[in-house]
């Protein structure tokens, strides 16, 4: 029996209790959103759950990224769970270490371990028109009826192709899997990258005098908040005090989300201020030879914004050299750039980011049709909230396609989203809906709310960033957080097709 309305007789009879069951739901990943989502479920009494994680401890981007200098860019106090705030985090801007000790103390606190099958890569999940089949790289097989993929969006590592490089004979490897105990002290190192992991990493190894080559092929824009790090006394009024800490929190939230987010997606004073700190900022460096090459072509906020003070001082030092000249092959001893002159190190690192389009993958979904949904998104990359996408019942996305993306913290928004999947499987569950799927029509006019905002938006201005596709479609939410949080604290259950 079907029924796209939420209000028929069967319904009605659900609603009694007749038809109530209890779900199973998997959710992939352990990162931040992924332990959120659990705890959340559980909190709603869905405690029949399992949580799929490929490494053998919680954390995800904060466990794998271990590079010198890591740190989140959004202040720590509005970077954490709502039902969990730290009032103990010691930067403005918290380590990536301490990060990491948050999770694993929320880990611990909500014993969230017992549910959590390690060291485990899901590599296909089948649908069969009732439940989801999955199936692990050892070969481990599982039926659940929900699906939750909390990945994250920036889980796999790209790498640029640079020709020769696998003939390059010193050590190479991503910021996100970083050689444990290496020494770079008497090294020749080269840093591809220039993102907030690239500025964050060339800062620090500058900082330690390490012989540094950082290849920029387009400078970023750097808004100048600094990392400061709280005194003793700080730290103990708010531990006495969590409310402070949760004050600053709210502060910080508002900031960036009503001054960054609205700076991106319309023209107002909150892009003409942004733009002028930008600028200012970058009027301080000294070197006006330095100052050129770092320029960026584009208008600020373009790309998403890196936070820094401590970026432009360090690569001012000796022991830096800022490459502009595009890398046009790899050999034994180093990297040639456009130029022609061969730059030797010893060492080559990418802060080239990941694959911000990779979601689910590289694990394969196929629906109960047999279509899968890398196949489905060859044409569009799309989901309904940026959750739910048509075709594949019971599969719900963490930060999938057109979620918030941008200067704020993804652990707000995130919240938001889990809180929403919360509900919808516990709607199911009390009602007797064994499955729920998305209508065409529905993400249609979803991601025509998406696009039609596109011309106010900063990204239009020219350039190359993570928020557009090759098609001129955003890939992320085009309005602020709060419309996004709106748009999925009810869900509308006429926007999907509902089965028993």
């Amino acid at each position: 029996m079907q029924s796209d309305i939420a209000g028929s007789p069967a319904m009605g009879e659900a609603r009694n209790g007749k038809a109530a069951y209890r779900p199973r739901t998997a959710i992939i990943g352990a990162g931040a959103a992924g332990m959120m989502q659990a705890i959340k479920l559980r909190e709603a009494g869905l405690d029949d759950i399992v949580i799929y994680e490929k490494a053998n401890e919680v954390g995800g981007t904060w466990r794998e990224n271990r590079y010198p200098g890591v740190a989140c860019d959004v202040p720590a106090h509005h970077y954490n769970y709502s039902f969990e705030h730290n009032p103990g985090w010691s930067h403005r801007l918290a380590l990536g270490g301490e990060i990491q000790s948050y999770m694993l103390k929320v880990a611990d606190k909500y014993d969230l371990r017992r549910d959590i099958v390690f060291g485990t890569k899901v590599t296909g999940c089948r649908f069969d028109g009732r439940k989801w089949h999955l199936e692990t790289v050892e070969g481990h097989l599982d039926t659940v009826d929900f699906l939750v993929a909390a990945t994250g969006p920036l889980h796999v590592p790209a790498f640029p192709r640079i020709e020769g490089l696998d003939d390059f004979e010193g050590a190479k490897f991503h910021s996100a899997q970083w050689m444990d105990g290496i020494d770079l002290s008497d090294k020749r190192v080269g840093v591809i990258g220039s993102g907030s992991t690239g500025t964050q990493l060339i800062a620090a190894l500058a900082n330690q005098g390490v012989d540094l080559t950082a290849f920029i092929r387009t400078p970023q824009w750097i808004f100048p908040l600094p990392n400061r790090r709280f005194g003793d006394m700080e730290r103990k009024i708010v531990r006495a005090m969590p409310w402070i800490g949760r004050a600053a929190g709210r502060f910080y939230g508002w900031f960036f989300e009503h001054v960054f987010a609205e700076a991106v997606i319309k023209n107002g004073w909150q892009r003409k201020f942004l733009s002028s700190m930008c600028k200012w900022h970058l009027g301080r460096i000294k070197d006006p030879e330095l100052r050129r090459k770092l320029t960026p072509p584009d208008e600020p906020l373009c790309k998403r914004m890196v936070m820094s003070t401590a970026f432009y001082p360090a690569v001012s030092r000796r022991n830096v050299e800022i490459v502009r000249d595009g890398i046009v092959r790899a050999t034994e001893q180093g990297i040639v750039d456009q130029s022609g002159r061969l730059h030797e190190l010893d060492v080559i690192i990418f802060a080239t980011g990941f694959d911000a389009r990779a979601y689910h993958r590289p694990i394969e979904l196929t629906n109960a049709r047999g279509e899968s949904l890398t196949k489905v998104w060859e044409g569009q990359t799309g989901a309904h909230l940026s959750v739910h996408v048509p075709g594949f019942p019971n599969f719900m996305l963490v930060g999938g396609p057109h979620s918030p993306r941008g200067n704020f913290s993804a652990i707000a928004y995130s919240e938001a989203i889990v809180d929403h999947i919360v509900k919808v499987i516990k709607f199911c569950a009390e009602n007797g809906y064994h499955s729920i799927e998305a209508k065409p029509e529905a993400l249609d006019e979803f991601l025509q709310k998406v696009k039609s905002a596109v011309p106010s938006t900063i990204w239009i201005s020219g350039c190359t960033n993570w928020y557009m596709d090759e098609n001129g479609m955003p890939e992320t939410w085009t309005g602020t957080p709060d419309a996004y949080r709106e748009i999925l604290r009810e869900p509308r259950y006429e926007e999907f097709k509902l089965a028993r």
